[in-house]
């Protein structure tokens, strides 16, 4: 079987309007990630962005895998720090490569170097998720 790991980057800004264009949406107008005055009374130094919208812009780091028909079929992101309006998060992923398993090992930092996002993803060819699909289908039923 054949392993290798190696390591990509891409980095994204926060801006406003991403996150107004996000509540508009996704219905989540939630003042904290909108307005300066709330996010400081709830304890945040500035409109934090919603947890969804970094999740998918994140996923900019897969493209080069899903251009070529690779699919997605397990995303995990753990929120470390808040995310402020107009921050930029640089990630880095480290990419495993396991038989027909891609699995990218994300971290995202701020441009402070904070740590705010860790994640994985998942990738697989379509045709073999169909497969494992079935596989569960077939224990389900």
């Amino acid at each position: 079987m054949f392993s290798m790991c190696v390591r990509i980057s891409r980095s994204f800004t926060i801006t406003e309007e991403k996150m107004m264009k996000y509540a508009s949406l996704s219905g989540d107008f939630n003042p904290i990630h909108l307005y300066q005055d709330e996010a400081e009374r709830s304890g945040f130094k500035a409109p934090i962005a919603h947890g969804m919208l970094t999740m998918g812009l994140s996923l900019d780091i897969v493209s080069s895998f899903t251009e070529k028909g690779m699919m997605v079929f397990t995303f995990q992101m753990q929120f470390l720090k808040p995310i402020y309006m107009n921050d930029t998060i640089h990630l880095v992923a480290k990419i495993m490569l396991e038989g027909e398993i891609v699995d990218l090992f994300i971290e995202g930092r701020n441009n402070e170097n904070e740590a705010v996002v860790r994640g994985k993803l998942s990738l697989a060819d379509g045709d073999y998720i169909k497969k494992d699909e079935q596989v569960l289908h077939n224990l389900l039923t």
